[in-house]
């Protein structure tokens, strides 16, 4: 257990200050926006990974069915993390074929939205538009500056 606990702390050592970059932007940006997705943000769109954050809230208490209705991808992301856990921590060496599992995921991902896309689009979470985006805003604003 104590080489799993070095193994994590070396871990937060290298990469503990991308973390709280990453927990800055996810304070700031939801304060600022209500949003964590920068294509939501900035046009109103969902992105591939749109629903991922809360499928995997799902997943962690315990709603599969929820979470697959938001991203059934949501599944072998998991699987790869614990793959990717079970190597680094429990025994201390590199996942193989960790390229070509983010690989397939990624596929998946786009594979996902499309269909995801063409069926619920407009109508069903996470799949919506928002409507005050930043492209919007400024469409407005040019619009605005323009007839006068």
């Amino acid at each position: 257990m104590k080489t799993v606990c070095a193994r994590i702390g070396e871990d937060i050592k290298q990469y503990g200050f991308a973390g709280v970059i990453l927990l800055l932007y996810t304070v700031i940006v939801n304060l600022l926006f209500h949003a964590f997705c920068p294509s939501v943000i900035l046009c109103g769109l969902p992105c591939p990974g749109c629903g991922l954050t809360r499928a995997a809230v799902c997943v962690m208490t315990g709603r599969w069915q929820q979470a697959w209705r938001l991203n059934p991808v949501i599944f072998p992301v998991v699987l790869t993390a614990v793959y990717f856990a079970w190597n680094r921590y429990l025994l201390g060496h590199r996942a193989k074929g960790l390229k070509w599992c983010m690989i397939v995921i990624a596929v998946l991902l786009i594979i996902t939205y499309l269909v995801r896309m063409y069926l619920y689009f407009p109508d069903r979470e996470p799949y919506v538009y928002t409507a005050d985006n930043m492209l919007a805003q400024i469409y407005h604003l040019y619009r605005r500056i323009g007839h006068k």
